[in-house]
């Protein structure tokens, strides 16, 4: 997949960053850009017409999310999918969304409006099956209760765990995909404990919004097990 669509005006100005940014970050998290991958400021500098300095503060900015990793005397690649870190992973992802819960600002006046806008998305991201939608509508979701714990380091940090939760929430989506049951009835049970969450906030009930996030936490990393067992052959640590 191309980073770029052809023929598609170039922004301009900041925007250029942004645009490069932003594309780069999607094809990392839908794995078009695959584990690996090179990333340096050439390729920047020719897709995206950007000059050295503005291609450096992209990568740079990927570099802050997670998303790539740069190799002294090597360049700059795409940081991997690693089974070995899995359960760092899901360590830090369990404390950073019961933290998010525990922070949370229930006096954030738009926050349950904002949520209910973005569980319909997810919905119908969900009913046409368009897995990239899927994983983005749930991380701005979540990011959303985030930005409404007023706490710029705990929604930097839920920023970059969501972002690694993005590329194996698409990684899981295709495993899934095989069993439409499967799937669907995962999909039911993500839409019904997000409405839960929702629930919770909008109810400033603090003690079942930690809870319902560290469950809805829990299952996630108890479907990356299923199929990280499968394939690995090894026992995955369900509990953090």
């Amino acid at each position: 997949m191309p980073l770029v669509a052809k023929g598609a005006p170039a922004p301009s100005g900041r925007s250029l960053t942004e645009a490069a940014v932003a594309t780069i970050r999607d094809r990392i998290l839908d794995l078009s850009l695959e584990s690996g991958s090179r990333i340096d400021e050439r390729l920047l500098m020719d897709r995206f017409r950007l000059s050295r300095t503005p291609a450096r503060e992209a990568l740079n900015r990927l570099v802050a999310e997670g998303l790539v990793a740069i190799q002294a005397k090597k360049g700059t690649f795409v940081r991997s999918l690693d089974v070995g870190q899995m359960k760092e992973f899901f360590d830090a992802y369990l404390v950073g969304e019961r933290l998010m819960g525990f922070y949370c600002r229930f006096d954030d006046r738009a926050l349950v409006g904002d949520l209910r806008t973005l569980e319909r998305a997810y919905k119908a991201a969900v009913k046409g099956r368009r897995y990239r939608d899927i994983t983005r509508r749930n991380a701005e979701l979540h990011l959303r209760v985030a930005r409404a714990t007023s706490n710029e380091y705990v929604r930097d940090f839920c920023g970059r765990l969501h972002n690694h939760a993005r590329r194996l929430s698409y990684f899981i989506y295709q495993m899934e995909s095989v069993d439409v049951s499967y799937c669907e009835l995962q999909q039911e049970h993500v839409a019904r404990e997000n409405g839960q969450i929702i629930d919770a906030i909008a109810a400033r009930d603090r003690d079942a919004l930690v809870a319902l996030l560290g469950r809805h936490a829990l299952r996630f990393q108890e479907r990356i097990a299923r199929f990280v067992s499968d394939r690995r052959g090894a026992t995955f640590p369900l509990q953090p």
